[in-house]
């Protein structure tokens, strides 16, 4: 008899066959173990058979301080009707007596667990709430440096190309408008943003319906104390009533949801 399940039933079977035959304390020489660990699995192969060679569960017979049944369906209740809250949230809205890693192993015994979108499906989610934006409303400005381009370099040291590339892109249909400088710096990005919104108000949209997100960077008024009517802020909300929407380099996948 073989047991597949557990990879030392083999040597535990050849461990009590060499004991029956030659003595236990010759099997705790040949196989080093202990004269006790020879007669607990002779013992069993005795009281058993080979059933006995089969290594039992360690784990303790009763738990006295196990999560109740009546926490427990509480748990899986407000779990199906807030399937957005993980198991910290769910302790600290709902006042629960339970550690947190009880709370996510009950999700995992009632298959409550949600297997984690992968990247592309989030952005393939977020592509479809920005398409449904009306159109020429919501841009997002960023700065790319054109400096870390290696095939672009040379050319940007010989012909004196711009080093920067301030790009707005529209949401929901994925415009670009682009403008171009040598340096990094709020005047250029209110240079930028300020003929970009002219060019929106030559073709009849109202600006006061635009809104434009950026991250908090010094060439985007992220460093400023008091704003001047001429910086990067106020040219948009002021100048074309246009709204301003800041945002942490770590919330770009959150913007407008």
């Amino acid at each position: 008899m073989i047991c597949a399940d557990d990879p030392k039933f083999a040597l535990r079977h050849n461990l009590v066959v060499y004991a029956l035959k030659h003595g236990k304390e010759a099997a705790s020489r040949l196989f080093e173990c202990s004269r006790n660990t020879v007669r607990k699995w002779v013992a069993r192969f005795k009281e058993q058979s080979n059933r006995g060679l089969i290594a039992q569960s360690r784990a303790p017979k009763n738990c006295p301080h196990k999560t109740s049944d009546v926490l427990e369906k509480k748990i899986v209740q407000l779990r199906r009707k807030t399937p957005g809250f993980g198991s910290r949230r769910l302790i600290e809205e709902f006042e629960l007596k339970i550690g947190h890693n009880a709370v996510d192993r009950i999700f995992r015994n009632h298959q409550l667990t949600r297997k984690p979108k992968r990247r592309h499906k989030r952005k393939n989610d977020l592509r479809a709430v920005k398409a449904a934006y009306e159109p020429f409303t919501r841009f997002q400005m960023d700065v790319k440096y054109l400096t870390d381009i290696p095939f672009f370099w040379p050319q940007m040291q010989k012909n004196g190309l711009p080093h920067f590339q301030y790009t707005i892109r529209e949401l929901s249909c994925g415009a670009q408008f682009l403008a171009y400088s040598n340096e990094l710096s709020k005047t250029y990005a209110t240079f930028a943003v300020d003929r970009f919104l002219a060019h929106l108000k030559a073709y009849g949209i109202e600006t006061s319906k635009v809104t434009i997100a950026s991250d908090l960077g010094a060439e985007f008024d992220g460093d400023t104390v008091h704003y001047r009517p001429e910086s990067f802020h106020l040219t948009i909300q002021e100048k074309w009533k246009a709204h301003l929407f800041w945002f942490s380099v770590n919330w770009r996948n959150q913007l407008f949801e």
